[in-house]
């Protein structure tokens, strides 16, 4: 199945009005994929820094990102006030996973990349054509990506 991805950049107040928890929440398989973090700062909820500190570090020193359960993945995410940066991967077929030359390879082997850039926008690519179709929908300011594209 073809890779297709999108932009999303809806701001209210100017900032980033769409969490990790609006994207995640129309991904209907989630728990059917394996769950790789690769990269995730920001600020964390009160009492919560530590954890998170310790989170981060582990993701650090892993070298294809760090595996996670989709349960795990919600809970985590949810411990941020605010994220700044983020590469989270999903994948049905675990034993595809490697340390990718580029972005196009990522995007052509995962299933889902989900990735926030400098707290302005989020780009997701997925295989999933559904998933697409329902964050086109449920956000205002979408731009269409090629996943081809470095």
């Amino acid at each position: 199945m073809k890779t297709k991805g999108i932009r999303i950049s809806d701001i209210k107040d100017n900032v980033l009005a769409v969490t990790i928890s609006d994207i995640m929440r129309e991904i209907s398989d989630g728990l059917n994929m394996h769950w790789y973090v690769l990269f995730l700062d920001g600020m964390p909820k009160p009492e919560k820094g530590k954890l998170l500190n310790e989170y981060q570090n582990l993701v650090r020193q892993s070298k294809c990102g760090l595996p996670v359960n989709w349960n795990d993945l919600l809970k985590i995410t949810d411990n941020y006030f605010q994220l700044y940066e983020a590469i989270i991967l999903g994948i049905k077929n675990d034993s595809s996973l490697v340390s990718f030359q580029n972005d196009r390879e990522m995007r052509q082997v995962c299933d889902v990349v989900i990735e926030l850039i400098d707290c302005a926008f989020w780009e997701i690519f997925s295989r999933d054509p559904i998933l697409i179709e329902k964050l086109k929908k449920k956000f205002q300011k979408v731009e269409i990506l090629d996943p081809e594209a470095d």
